[in-house]
């Protein structure tokens, strides 16, 4: 497993674009009023106008906090309505609701994250998870791993041939069981290896005994496995049933 260094690509181009957004947003408040505040005035109580009271639910596995109450407008409110100047309230009010607003903003954009994640980064391409594998090592984490060594020439061929199939969880674990002695059907670590840029993965790579087998643990959650058309072990590969 080798940590992505690089930022999560869906995430920052999401944010660009909801601050973008936010600017043109505050741009056209600003233009259209007749006697605007002075613009750091008008910021602040923008960013003062986001604190509200959040619902908090999960939706694939990610936390979202829809605003419900506007704290931050409610405390403007009182705050420049203060010894009944009403004038300044009137003044200032819309950009404490646009502050209020930039919580939707940010809602809306999350819900794009993961489509435009899947969109960058396919869950059933192989490079997704292992761009690079120039560097790649193997390791024996089970006593049923034979003495083989990785062929790295190999493996950066197939990356690209390898196709996702579906793990039969049932029959693994019959093969495992203590009957059959135990036998590991992924007594292998790859190490070494690098996901694509931008997409913020993290995995852990275990491959299977006959060598073409590749059962990836991506840090967002979830498993994939596939075959590659030639193994990539040389040595003592126990072929599997």
């Amino acid at each position: 497993m080798k940590q992505n260094v690089f930022v999560h690509m869906p995430s920052f181009i999401l944010l660009v674009f909801s601050y973008l957004l936010i600017a043109l947003l505050f741009f056209v408040v600003y233009k259209k009023q007749q006697n605007p505040p002075k613009v750091w005035k008008g910021l602040l109580v923008m960013l003062i106008g986001i604190f509200s009271f959040s619902i908090h639910f999960n939706l694939s596995s990610e936390v979202t906090k829809i605003p419900i109450l506007p704290l931050g407008v409610v405390f403007l409110y009182w705050f420049l309505r203060r010894k009944g100047n009403t004038e300044r309230w009137s003044r200032y009010r819309r950009y404490a609701w646009l502050g209020f607003w930039v919580n939707f903003i940010f809602l809306a954009f999350s819900f794009l994250n993961s489509p435009l994640e899947h969109l960058m980064f396919p869950k059933d391409q192989p490079s997704t998870y292992m761009q690079d594998v120039e560097k790649a090592s193997l390791i024996i984490t089970h006593p049923a791993g034979k003495d083989v060594t990785l062929n790295n020439e190999v493996l950066q061929v197939q990356v690209d041939k390898m196709k996702q199939n579906q793990i039969k969880y049932e029959s693994w674990y019959y093969k495992i069981n203590e009957k059959n002695g135990y036998k590991e059907r992924f007594p292998y670590l790859l190490t070494g290896t690098v996901p694509e840029k931008g997409s913020g993965l993290e995995t852990v790579i275990y491959v299977e005994d006959d060598g073409k087998g590749f059962l990836i643990t991506p840090n967002n959650g979830g498993q994939v496995y596939f075959r590659s058309e030639e193994s990539v072990l040389t040595g003592g590969a126990e072929k599997s049933e």
